[in-house]
């Protein structure tokens, strides 16, 4: 069954291209809708942070709640750290009746890397387990309890993989547990992301679960140097980091940059799409898109 427009377009081999925003620190969702409005023409969904690195934000249930109502695609994270299995059921069951038709599931970030280090963490279930318990509650109509649901959702439930660290192992078991789009963390290093992907395709996994290579748009030489040498997960070549330290104009390199891989990943055979992320730059990533090539956005397949 098909629930939701990205579901439909990756059903259909279209390529794909969601974009990535943070809820606003505040209750006005005017900029909110501003950024997503710019963005809208360049993507076919945008995802909402769930609270992401631990500072505290208007929720992405909310937030892709606005989105719905003003005809834009959402892709709801969600992540175990600051809910219980209660709680989460509760969002999922909410998001489904505001028409938010797609969940990306996430462990999340420990609260004390953010900016309420006091909070406590619940982390009662991990991200494995919150796919199963989405699949149970759309395809079983049953909680987590076994408790029997009136009506069952209805919604695309994700994940998310790391190529850069991980196996293509883990990526199966994320798979069997009900996960049927993978959106991957940050990629610079394609050479590594072939050689996982080759991994992925040996499995079988990109014809059980639709991939979106994760892609990330520097703006600046010292988020370069900060990726490579202080974030764990992420291969950053030095080879970029040279390119942005040289550029007489690092925003425009970054962007370049940025649309290369865009271009790079989406030649690696299972690639179903890509993921474009920033960091407080939304605005870049139709840039990005419209120098990769990918637009104008094909339409909604019947």
């Amino acid at each position: 069954m098909i629930y939701s427009n990205l579901q439909r377009r990756l059903a259909a081999g279209q390529i794909v291209v969601t974009g990535e925003m943070a809820p606003p620190k505040g209750g006005d969702p005017t900029r909110l809708l501003q950024l997503a409005q710019a963005m809208q023409p360049s993507v076919d969904a945008i995802n909402l942070t769930d609270n992401q690195r631990g500072v505290a934000r208007m929720s992405s249930l909310g937030a892709a709640a606005i989105l719905r109502q003003a005809g834009i695609e959402p892709i709801m994270q969600m992540t175990c750290q600051h809910r219980n299995r209660i709680a989460l059921q509760a969002d999922a069951l909410s998001a489904s009746a505001l028409g938010v038709r797609n969940i990306l599931c996430m462990t999340g970030d420990h609260p004390r890397i953010g900016d309420h280090p006091q909070a406590k963490n619940v982390l009662d279930l991990n991200s494995f387990q919150l796919i199963r318990m989405l699949r149970k509650l759309r395809d079983e109509a049953r909680f987590d309890s076994g408790g029997q649901l009136k009506e069952p959702p209805q919604f695309f439930v994700g994940g998310v993989a790391n190529p850069n660290v991980e196996r293509a192992a883990r990526l199966e078991k994320k798979v069997q547990s009900g996960a049927e789009f993978i959106q991957t963390q940050l990629i610079f290093d394609v050479a590594r992301f072939r050689t996982w992907m080759a991994d992925v395709r040996a499995a079988g996994l990109h014809q059980q679960a639709h991939i979106l290579a994760g892609v990330m748009v520097l703006r600046r030489p010292h988020s370069a140097l900060y990726l490579r040498d202080h974030l764990p997960g992420t291969l950053m070549p030095d080879g970029i980091v040279d390119r942005m330290q040289a550029a007489e104009d690092s925003e425009r390199e970054g962007i370049s940059i940025a649309a290369e891989l865009v271009s790079e990943l989406l030649s690696v055979e299972g690639v179903a799409g890509v993921h474009i992320m920033s960091v407080d730059w939304t605005r870049a990533i139709p840039q990005i898109i419209e120098r990769a090539g990918m637009l104008p956005r094909p339409d909604l397949p019947e």
